[in-house]
């Protein structure tokens, strides 16, 4: 296997016929291991000079079907094959007979599931009781497999409310055992893995008085972990080298037997039964052995599969993952999500992580073993990381290495997973159940206060949460007037800043209401100059009321309002002579009176007066609806954007500023040193981290008053606080605590967000209300853990996609034109990833959607004209279909670019 390259297919495996084992394989390939014949044919033997072909009926039926298998190698009447060394002949020997209820088994093992793919497999038995049981994989050796292995066991080791905990560790690594050489002296038992294997396939007595023996030897050299409750118990591969030079029995042999091909793992399970082990942790030998694959293909076991990022280790590795998941497609469900495994990437940098190689592992993995679901957020494998540490690559003794694992990256999730080992989830699923009542009407409480603030900008409230950017507008310009341009993403919140600030009526008063205590700045009078168009009645009565407030209190009346203004503003786009940064000025200083010139009279105006008044502006792109293409447009939007350097030449400065600019249109128009100006007002830029997310999420719920949420205190709480806080509104995952489910914050997040990793409040908003609709709704199953069902999560996204696009259209042109445009194109183009052109977006729709995040092109294929992917917030409501190769590129973008979240 060239492990360089991509993962190699079945079909391109042994294409020449150079030995009789070729043959075989070829008949293995066309009867899925001789599990699939045709009616005709009964039975294949093969052996080293010919192979017997059993057959029924007309014998010219089996000739035809080997022609099928064979081609041109096939000679003469079916006599044989050709071989291609001294074009010698395998011959094949016909026996008529009747057709025969026996078929060949399938057993866990790399050679028969290489051939086995989609066809029913023979399951174990459930295990009645008995540990848990847990193993470690990885392609190559030298990935930390083994230190994985013991990450894990010190998280068990640890986990909350435990009383006694044992453990079984095997290093059934018989060709470079690993945890055998970390063991002292007086640790060492009598009996190693290999001696388990040989007494398993030659016992002298039965199968229970030898795991007896084998416990009775563990018991004497056991490991004491921090007083007698915490004990370990290690099965070495071997007691020495010469051991594994004369092996004689191999987990193969004992996976071969017919009536129980799953024999090591229930002896295994049976000896951690006869310890009293909680659990037991296999560390299995590396590569494509069958000395891994009795434990690997066993479904019952927990797998984590370790790899780095080089690309022979994950060729290798992606290959595992695919025969894994061919596996597991056999089992019923739910037992597939509850097989689903996990793959920890090691030995991983922050350099690591920027390169291609990185984006290309996540991929490729995620491509072998995809997730059974039309979800393009959800991977079909746990993902885990580990961060490289020197200090832990010279580990000599079992204790050693559950000291220093547990300062390891990957110990945090080692014991969050212990912990859910422990805890048991409570799902009611039946009305009657106590806990639906409540949950049930927290719910609906909470979709009827997103209900409200879903669109904040109409609602009549005074409610906000104070964001970092606001907060440092407030903190910045406590001491004089405020003269900055806020720039923000469609949906980060402008209009509803911008209503705040005009509620208040004085920059003074909106400084205390964001707790400024200690502000000095003159009072400054709030004067809406522009409004979005997108402001309902009830919240234009705010603006209104901040105009007149200032109007009374400067004892002067406007010319014109703001109808007027837009009037205005349009006249002058007619002519191509405007000189707007002079429009703009003669604009402001006209409001206030008729007889001003410049901005120094309106200033002085102002000192005479001891006032002064802070201009806000929003609705920039409801005036200016499409400058790509108007040079018009983006001149006034230009000039519009230098107003700030205009007022900072004013001295004793009585005239403030605050200016809203969706970031697509400052980028359409700032075309030099557009980096520096925006950095200029960076500490003001509306987005949504992470961080803002939880924080938006715990303040709705706490005006739901759900979850014992406190909205004020949402601006206080830690990190790690709104975290487990949200739990109770979500869960920690997709699933019960203990699954392999995705984090559900994270899901969210992901869910909702472009795929740069930019999201919009409002989303979130209306994501809560409909997965608490939905929740209502489907009263079949509540989760008594969480307020949101997983199921209604789920499913919440289409119609948040439909809302969000449908909404989006109305506010921007050159979607509403390309969604238009898109009703005439195939659905077969409507694929992600898409060629631009196929789905008819030019050059210039393109680069505006991209700027806006609804569309993203992935850099990385610039020579595949397939390379453009929409987040699925508006995958789903533009009627594109997410291909079965384009949903793992997805999850490899959003996990590089989402970086290092806090969940």
């Amino acid at each position: 296997m060239d492990c360089e390259g991509d993962t190699m297919n079945i079909d391109e495996m042994s294409p020449q016929l150079l030995t009789w084992l070729d043959v075989e394989r070829k008949f293995k390939r066309a009867t899925s291991n001789y599990t699939k014949f045709p009616d005709f044919i009964t039975n294949i033997s093969c052996y080293a000079d010919s192979a017997d072909i059993e057959y029924t009926g007309e014998k010219k039926s089996a000739i035809d079907w080997l022609r099928g298998v064979f081609d041109r190698h096939l000679r003469n009447n079916g006599e044989g094959v050709a071989l291609q060394i001294a074009d010698s002949t395998y011959e094949f020997t016909y026996l008529a007979g009747e057709k025969s209820d026996i078929s060949s088994a399938s057993y866990p093992l790399w050679r028969d599931q290489v051939y086995a793919e989609n066809h029913k497999q023979k399951l174990p038995e459930p295990w009645a009781s008995g540990p848990e049981m847990v193993a470690f994989h990885s392609f190559k050796g030298g990935v930390g497999r083994t230190t994985s292995l013991m990450t894990y066991a010190a998280g068990y080791l640890n986990r909350e409310n435990q009383e006694a905990t044992r453990i079984l560790l095997i290093d059934a690594d018989l060709e470079a055992p690993g945890i055998s050489f970390w063991l002292a002296n007086e640790n060492k038992p009598t009996v190693s893995f290999l001696h388990l294997l040989e007494a398993l396939h030659y016992s002298p007595t039965g199968v229970s008085q030898t795991l007896d023996y084998f416990a009775a030897e563990l018991r004497k050299t056991s490991i004491n972990v921090d007083g007698a409750n915490r004990e370990i118990f290690i099965l070495p591969a071997a007691l020495n080298i010469t051991q594994i030079m004369d092996m004689q029995v191999q987990p193969e042999h004992l996976a071969k037997n017919p009536s129980n091909p799953w024999n090591l793992t229930d002896s295994i399970n049976y000896l951690g039964k006869k310890l009293d082990a909680d659990i037991v942790f296999i560390d299995l030998r590396a590569g494509l052995s069958e000395l891994a694959s009795p434990v690997l293909f066993d479904p019952r076991i927990e797998h984590f599969f370790v790899t780095t990022v080089a690309p022979q280790s994950v060729a290798g590795m992606a290959e595992i993952l695919k025969r894994f998941h061919s596996f597991q497609s056999s089992l019923p469900e739910p037992e597939v999500r509850l097989a689903k495994p996990s793959v920890i990437i090691s030995l991983l940098t922050a350099q690591l992580k920027q390169i291609d190689a990185y984006t290309e592992a996540v991929q490729k993995l995620n491509e072998s073993h995809p997730a059974p679901d039309d979800d393009a957020v959800t991977p079909g494998i746990e993902w885990l990381e580990v961060e490289f540490q020197e200090s832990l690559m010279s580990i000599s003794s079992v204790r050693q290495a559950l000291t220093l694992l547990s300062a390891s990256s990957l110990y945090k999730s080692a014991l969050r997973w212990a912990n859910a080992k422990s805890a048991q989830i409570d799902i009611c699923e039946s009305s009657e159940k106590p806990t639906e009542v409540p949950v049930g009407a927290e719910a609906a409480r909470l979709a009827e206060t997103c209900e409200r603030f879903q669109f904040a900008e109409r609602a009549a409230t005074d409610d906000m949460l104070v964001t970092d950017p606001i907060r440092n507008l407030a903190k910045h310009f406590a001491t004089e007037l405020p003269n900055v341009v806020s720039v923000g993403a469609k949906g980060a919140g402008k209009t509803f800043t911008y209503l705040q600030i005009c509620r208040t009526q004085t920059w003074r008063n909106f400084l205390l209401k964001l707790d400024q205590k200690h502000a000095t700045v003159r009072s400054g009078l709030i004067y809406p100059l522009l409004v979005s168009t997108n402001v309902e009645h009830e919240s234009l009565n705010v603006v209104k009321a901040a105009r007149k407030f200032c109007e009374s209190n400067l004892d002067f009346t406007p010319p014109s309002g703001s109808e007027a203004i837009n009037t205005r503003i349009t006249a002058a786009l007619r002519t191509t002579d405007t000189d707007w940064e002079i429009f703009w000025i003669q604009l402001i200083i006209s409001e206030f009176s008729k007889d001003f010139k410049t901005l120094y009279e309106l200033n002085t105006w102002l000192q005479l007066k001891d006032e002064s008044i802070v201009l806000v502006i929003d609705g920039i792109e409801d005036l200016f609806d499409s400058p790509e293409e108007n040079e018009e447009q983006r001149n006034a939007i230009k000039a519009l954007l230098q107003l700030p350097n205009h007022l900072n030449q004013i001295d004793d400065r009585r005239i403030g500023l605050v200016c809203f600019a969706r970031a697509d249109y400052v980028q359409a128009v700032i075309r030099q040193n557009l980096a520096q100006y925006l950095s200029r007002f960076q500490p003001f830029r509306l987005e949504w981290t992470p961080e803002s997310f939880l924080r938006l999420a715990y303040w709705v719920c706490g005006k739901a008053e759900i979850i014992g949420a406190d909205p004020d205190a949402a601006e206080r709480q830690s990190t790690e606080q709104l975290i487990i806080s949200l739990e109770h509104l979500w869960g920690k995952k997709m699933g019960g605590d203990g699954s392999k489910e995705a984090n559900t914050a994270r899901w969210v997040f992901a869910a909702l967000c472009d795929l740069n990793g930019r999201l919009q409040a409002r989303d979130l908003v209306r994501f809560l209300k409909i997965s608490a609709k939905l929740t209502v709704r489907d009263r079949n199953v509540f989760w008594g853990d969480r307020v949101l069902a997983p199921e209604a999560i789920r499913k919440s996204l289409p119609e948040c996609s439909s809302e969000k696009v449908k909404e989006a259209a109305s506010e921007i042109k050159v979607l509403q034109q390309w969604q238009d445009s898109l009703e005439e194109i195939s659905a077969e183009f409507k694929k992600v990833p898409f060629s631009a052109t196929a789905v008819g977006l030019n050059n210039e729709r393109l680069n505006i959607l991209r700027e806006l995040g609804i569309v993203y092109e992935d850099v990385d294929q610039l020579d595949e004209s397939n390379r453009f992917y929409l987040p699925e917030i508006y995958r789903w409501g533009l009627g594109f279909q997410s291909s079965a190769g384009g949903r793992p590129r997805v999850q490899a973008l959003l996990k590089r670019n989402l970086g290092r979240m806090p969940f």
